[in-house]
């Protein structure tokens, strides 16, 4: 959600970005666990919303991993204590079962674009899933915002920053996704 005042979180100031892409996780995962109370009523629509959601999960969603696990965590283990670095092997441990969750997901959408109607059981099954994924990103979302963003707002300096932003606009733009 954009708030009026707050700074801009653009690619420049790598950490605010992490944190307003955060957000647009957060709003994807709701959007994953509303669409099971419609599967059943208005199909064509949930699984659109679905669509979409692990749309932006394969893209915005992947950058925003690889920026940490590529750009920041390297960074921060060359500066922070051994507990620090224990925190970031933990960090990218829940990025792998989050993915694994994500996986799970997407076989229960497979599945329900191709019955029709839709079997409650499949709903339940994509309920639980999707529930699962938020709760874990839930944990997830808040400990970077707690203590990642903490850590790296207090260990890297402007020049880490200049770096970080540097390699996360390279990465977008090997996508396609930005323009350097």
């Amino acid at each position: 959600m954009i708030q009026i005042g707050a700074p801009s979180a653009t690619i420049d100031k790598p950490v605010e970005h992490l944190m307003a892409c955060h957000r647009r996780i957060e709003q994807r995962l709701d959007t994953l666990t509303r669409a099971a109370t419609h599967l059943e009523s208005d199909r064509e629509s949930a699984l659109a919303a679905i669509a979409k959601s692990l749309e932006f999960l394969d893209s915005s969603g992947i950058l925003h991993t690889e920026d940490e696990e590529e750009s920041v965590f390297p960074r921060l283990r060359a500066k922070v204590s051994a507990r620090e670095i224990a925190y970031l092997d933990s960090l990218e441990e829940e990025h792998e079962r989050a993915e694994s969750i994500l996986a799970r997901l997407k076989r229960f959408v497979e599945r329900a674009e191709r019955e029709n109607p839709i079997s409650g059981e499949l709903i339940e099954e994509y309920r639980a899933c999707a529930e699962e994924l938020r709760s874990l990103y839930g944990r997830h979302i808040r400990s970077e915002d707690e203590v990642l963003m903490v850590m790296a707002k207090q260990s890297l300096g402007d020049p880490d920053l200049c770096e970080i932003s540097r390699e996360m606009r390279e990465r977008r733009a090997a996508r396609g996704q930005l323009s350097l």
